[in-house]
């Protein structure tokens, strides 16, 4: 996903620093929000754990709005005719990476949910049994497969040094 704008056709020009931030933002708020508003003891005694949830979800909400108009997403998302070379192998890496993690991290969920299975009258653990926490998977997962490879951009681009900057490089 990426939303392109006409002022900017090429995506915001945004230093790999800021959007390595926004997307630990991104990955870090959201599944805490998430768990602080829907966790098993979320609203019961007191609504503030659910509220700093859902601005925690906003906040990611946000930093994912941000993200979908950067550079990085349009190298990850744009076609491969309107990419370079260096930018199109660039793209390919990180969408090679990032279907790795998605991969694994799909396989970990399916193996937790099969031990959960086998062990649920032994070991009490967590599964998905309302509307509201399947949602929450569901939107973390769109979340993170639409954000990951923009990610891995974001990380293999090295931000300026500081003597770069005052030397003029």
């Amino acid at each position: 996903m990426y939303v392109r704008s006409r002022r900017r056709p090429m995506g915001s020009a945004m230093s790999p620093l800021l959007a390595r931030s926004l997307f630990v933002a991104l990955y870090v708020l959201y599944p805490a929000g998430c768990i602080l508003q829907l966790g098993p003891d979320a609203g019961d005694t007191s609504p503030i754990a659910s509220i700093v949830g859902l601005l925690m979800v906003a906040a990611s909400f946000l930093a994912f709005a941000v993200l979908a108009g950067s550079s990085f997403q349009r190298q990850a998302q744009e076609p491969d005719s309107k990419l370079d070379e260096r930018e199109l192998a660039q793209r390919n890496r990180a969408a090679y990476r990032a279907f790795a993690v998605f991969a694994g991290l799909v396989a970990l969920g399916l193996l937790y949910m099969s031990l959960r299975a086998d062990f649920a009258d032994r070991i009490l653990l967590w599964a998905p049994t309302e509307q509201a926490h399947w949602n929450a998977l569901f939107w973390g997962a769109i979340m993170l497969g639409l954000s990951l490879p923009a990610a891995f951009l974001a990380w293999e681009n090295e931000p300026p040094r500081s003597e770069d900057r005052r030397v003029g490089k």
